[in-house]
């Protein structure tokens, strides 16, 4: 469905190394080509539901779940379902083989019911990791509204590769040497490079593992202060509580992004621009452990 060109980790590399917009030292490029994550890409089609293997990765659409599985719901009404992940069909491209080979991912949410919006803010959702292969396609609940349901895109996997976050903690000593002007001298024209010239035809911001392509600032603070209640918190009470934020989030990993403004998909009509981050502990991923996802939601 999709095709990309091979190699595109050592031309990054090779981008890095020898392009004359990259300005600053020969050691410090090294060390941030060894900040390179292989990560999981992901493209999407707008497809019928109808048409589409019990078991295939996709948005939207009926879920295929175990069966006997018990829709979610929060405050006694059902959640909407948005995506599921096959792993076993993304298993190759998973190249640190950090998730398990096979199962199923699914993300559930839930809306603000004074707004009618998604908004990531103390909002219910359910991330599910299921072993079980009994599955089946299973209907909406009877009082979940038809507004409520989203059209079926299919996904397909691929091999990327990602960078820190430009606000991202791995980055201070980088922004403290080059005089808070890193974005210019590296980030901008690597991240231009990636997506105009490896990946032109790929706009979204999905993907699994690897940095997180935050729209703010990098996402593990998120998960970090959701961790600590400070969430949404008033700024300064953020920032009294900043060193402790800071420490925490070196703990947590990017597991997921879904892009709610992927055109092939409407997720768009509660979640406008933004993107859902789902972290994780890099302890917890050791272990394979998903039963304690963190997550966030940033906009434009």
């Amino acid at each position: 469905m999709f095709s990309f060109k091979r190699n595109n980790l050592e031309k990054l590399k090779s981008f890095i190394r020898n392009s004359e917009e990259i300005q600053i030292e020969k050691e410090d490029k090294e060390k941030l080509i060894k900040m390179i994550r292989p990560t999981v890409g992901i493209k999407t089609k707008s497809n019928d539901d109808n048409k589409i293997k019990i078991g295939k990765s996709k948005i939207g659409g009926k879920p295929d779940l175990p069966k006997g599985f018990e829709w979610p719901r929060a405050n006694d009404i059902p959640m909407l379902f948005c995506a599921q992940y096959n792993l076993s069909e993304l298993a190759k491209y998973d190249k640190e083989n950090k998730l398990p080979k096979n199962g199923f991912f699914y993300i559930f949410l839930s809306l603000d019911q004074e707004w009618n919006e998604f908004n990531g803010v103390n909002q219910p959702f359910e991330f599910i990791y299921s072993e079980s292969e009994n599955i089946v396609r299973t209907e909406f609940p009877k009082d979940l509204q038809e507004n409520q349901k989203f059209k079926t895109a299919l996904i397909e996997y691929f091999e990327y590769y990602s960078l820190p976050d430009d606000e991202n903690y791995k980055l201070f000593e980088f922004e403290k040497k080059y005089n808070n002007e890193l974005y210019f001298y590296f980030y901008q024209p690597t991240e231009e490079y990636i997506r105009e010239e490896l990946y032109q035809d790929y706009d979204s911001m999905h993907q699994i593992l690897g940095h997180d392509r935050s729209i703010q600032s990098s996402v593990v603070y998120d998960f970090a202060s959701k961790e600590l209640g400070l969430y949404g918190a008033e700024s300064s009470e953020y920032q009294k509580r900043w060193n402790d934020i800071l420490e925490l989030s070196k703990t947590y990993e990017l597991l997921l992004q879904l892009d709610c403004y992927d055109t092939n998909t409407d997720l768009t009509k509660f979640g406008g621009s933004g993107t859902y981050y789902f972290g994780i502990s890099k302890n917890d991923l050791e272990n394979k452990n998903f039963n304690n996802i963190k997550m966030s939601f940033q906009m434009t």
